[in-house]
């Protein structure tokens, strides 16, 4: 699509990103956490994926975050403020010339989630078809309605008992439940399972029919983020869109 791309991985407390995207101990020079305890400028924790990944056109930077013991234990004492993790994001947007900036998460509502809410123009929830996760997005969801953030959710790991028909019926009582758009249903589906986050999938199996799904989910994400779901807020336009 030729977009200029950032992710930062905030999953402080699980972090895995970096196993995704073959970021080995030797690419990375510093991570988010050094950012955000103020150790080193962000260029710093830079990682350039655009020529990993074989990108023809647009660019791919990534931010990891710290996944060894005494890196997570140390961003969890210290913590960051709204602050700081603004100015992180400004600096990304501005210093790379991102159309779209996306955070990474953990679920539950947790410091850093809120922050990362509090700061982006639009947040995407991913969350399986079971009572537990479906409660957590509700919760999610009426946060981000007092922050006035705009939402989508995808529906994820649908059980192949549930036929195409019957899902898109849980997402429009899930959408009037929650007064939130549904993006999409993806059903459950082993290669993901079987290839253990070893690889980005899209990459691995370019022919795949899921990859294909994910595409066209990106188009549709694009699409809603410059016009706005019909039953959201609008987003404001800006240069850099940061999603979390």
């Amino acid at each position: 699509m030729g977009k200029r791309v950032g992710v930062v991985d905030l999953d402080l407390e699980g972090p895995g990103l970096h196993v995704i995207f073959g970021v080995s101990d030797a690419d990375i020079k510093a991570t988010i956490n050094d950012v955000l305890q103020h150790r080193v400028p962000v260029s710093q924790s830079v990682v350039d994926l655009t020529s990993k990944i074989q990108l023809k056109a647009g660019c791919l930077i990534f931010c990891p975050a710290g996944h060894k013991l005494d890196e997570i234990l140390s961003i969890l004492d210290s913590g960051f403020n709204l602050y700081t993790f603004k100015r992180v994001l400004e600096d990304l947007a501005r210093d790379y010339n991102l159309d779209y900036l996306l955070i990474d998460s953990h679920p539950g509502i947790e410091k850093d989630t809120l922050l990362s809410m509090a700061l982006c123009d639009y947040l995407v929830l991913i969350s399986r078809v079971d009572q537990q996760d479906l409660f957590g997005s509700g919760v999610m969801t009426e946060v981000a309605s007092q922050l006035r953030k705009p939402v989508v959710l995808i529906l994820n790991m649908v059980p192949s008992s549930v036929s195409e028909k019957e899902a898109g019926k849980i997402a429009d009582r899930l959408a009037e439940l929650f007064h939130l758009h549904v993006l999409t249903a993806l059903p459950f589906n082993s290669d993901v399972l079987e290839n253990l986050s070893k690889g980005v999938f899209v990459l691995e199996k370019p022919k795949d029919p899921l990859t294909k799904r994910f595409t066209e989910i990106a188009m549709r994400m694009l699409e809603a983020i410059e016009t706005g779901p019909s039953d959201s807020l609008s987003v404001n336009p800006q240069k850099s869109q940061p999603i979390a």
